[in-house]
């Protein structure tokens, strides 16, 4: 399966988000929207804005926890902002690359692509469900929130399922769609050809400048277990 750095960082490279706006913009937008549920949560924050590669500013969301409590902001090359998270089990961006673009008149996008391990016999191996996901927002609200197109594969208990809602985009491989395995009907490389079509180049590294802002949010109520990208990656044995 394709991965951004092959996996080394997962799970923080499972799921992950884009804003369609220059990283100092997206940073400025993001902060101010952050001060607003901080004065409404009365929860506390900081921040720092810091020079790197990709494959280490993503250790700024260490401790992964869950819920997770630490964004990452990162320039791209290109007119698009990525952000991660840092959850621990559930890696959630879908706040901030949905709200912000009807605050900056923009696109943005939240993608998936989450190795199946639901079949594991291992105790000491976290059962992950497989999923590769495109969530396309617009500026704009809607009947359907601000969504323009969602694309999805996932697996649960019940088995593997397949959705889709919103308007077919011209670069979607909609002949797939119909394939008999429902693992099939989106795969990582279509997600990626989706992205390319966007001017965004998902899962190659040198695609991700080095400009970042690390947010942390202290929450009320203490968050469950923690643990470092090496840790957590050893439980998903990827």
């Amino acid at each position: 399966m394709k991965a951004l750095l092959d996996n080394r960082f997962a799970p923080v490279t499972f799921t992950w988000g884009f804003v369609e706006s220059p990283f100092a913009r997206f940073s400025q937008a993001f902060l101010e929207w952050q001060d607003q549920l901080e004065e409404e949560s009365s929860t506390q924050s900081k921040h720092k804005s810091f020079r790197a590669p990709l494959s280490e500013s993503l250790l700024a969301l260490e401790p992964l926890t869950t819920p997770g409590d630490r964004y990452l902001l990162t320039e791209t090359r290109s007119g698009w902002s990525a952000i991660f998270s840092n959850g621990l089990r559930v890696n959630d961006v879908h706040s901030p690359v949905s709200y912000l673009p009807t605050v900056l008149k923009c696109s943005g996008l939240n993608i998936s692509c989450v190795p199946d391990r639901s079949k594991t016999t291992d105790k000491e191996e976290v059962q992950i469900y497989g999923a590769v996901e495109f969530s396309l927002y617009g500026p704009n609200v809607n009947d359907s929130l601000n969504i323009i197109r969602r694309v999805s594969i996932a697996n649960d208990v019940s088995g593997w399922l397949f959705a889709a809602e919103g308007e077919v985009q011209p670069y979607e491989q909609i002949e797939n769609y119909g394939q008999r395995k429902v693992v099939e009907r989106l795969t990582p490389a279509m997600l990626e050809s989706y992205c390319v079509a966007l001017g965004i180049d998902l899962f190659n590294s040198d695609f991700y400048g080095e400009q970042s802002l690390a947010f942390h949010f202290k929450r009320k109520v203490a968050g469950g277990p923690s643990m470092s990208i090496a840790g957590a990656r050893a439980h998903v044995h990827i």
